[in-house]
């Protein structure tokens, strides 16, 4: 049986759980609405996302009632530290995602064409959900330490791809300016877009190095 403190952890990661896979749905929404061109489906995920704050200060709220109630030893504190710091993490891939949402609906409102950024543009989309979806499974953090390790790398290899693809969407954003007369603010509101999914594989990373953190100790990475 597990004692009450191991529980109220238990719990925290679960609420931890919950809360990165509302990030995932709504990352998934967005990128069908992407790739459709579809208004409706970026405000339901924009929608998914709301109370992500809320949550999150719902599970910091737990952590400081559980290290209030139970003055935890060194290796309990470090996971309640780590539980904190990643709640902040994950309340920003919220906001970053949020700005994705709402760059991508002012393209498709103003009739922007994407032509063939379109195509690297839903590569780096992919990368993001994939990094995102790889944190979610490594929030359950009862896997073996080789299993988060595995989890981290996989996360770390979308991030490197996602900081490739943005320099691709760049070249190609470069490229069509050069033989298109695109509006600038069309061209700024792209590059946002696709530095805000470049931005999402970033948090998917440093929520996997706090969870490497909780599981293992040692020092915690600089982001």
């Amino acid at each position: 049986m597990l004692s009450s403190y191991q529980e109220r952890l238990r719990q925290v990661n679960s609420s931890m759980q919950e809360l990165a896979a509302t990030v995932e749905k709504a990352q998934r929404i967005a990128f069908e609405g992407f790739k459709e061109s579809d208004i409706e489906k970026l405000d339901e995920a924009k929608e998914a996302l709301k109370g992500c704050g809320l949550k999150a200060n719902d599970i910091d709220n737990e952590v400081i009632k559980t290290l209030a109630l139970y003055g935890p030893e060194a290796t309990e504190l470090r996971e309640m530290v780590g539980y904190l710091k990643m709640t902040n993490e994950l309340v920003n891939t919220c906001s970053t995602l949020k700005s994705y949402i709402k760059n991508n609906k002012s393209l498709i409102a103003g009739g922007f064409d994407l032509g063939k950024i379109k195509a690297s543009l839903q590569t780096l989309h992919q990368s993001a959900l994939n990094a995102i979806t790889y944190m979610v499974t490594m929030i359950d953090i009862s896997q073996s330490e080789e299993e988060l390790r595995n989890l981290y790398r996989s996360i770390k290899v979308e991030e490197s791809k996602g900081d490739d693809l943005y320099s691709i969407v760049q070249k190609d954003l470069s490229d069509t300016l050069y033989h298109t007369d695109i509006d600038p603010l069309d061209f700024m509101t792209v590059l946002k877009l696709a530095r805000k999914l470049e931005r999402i594989s970033d948090h998917a990373t440093n929520v996997a190095k706090l969870l490497l953190f909780i599981k293992t100790g040692g020092d915690l990475e600089s982001n």
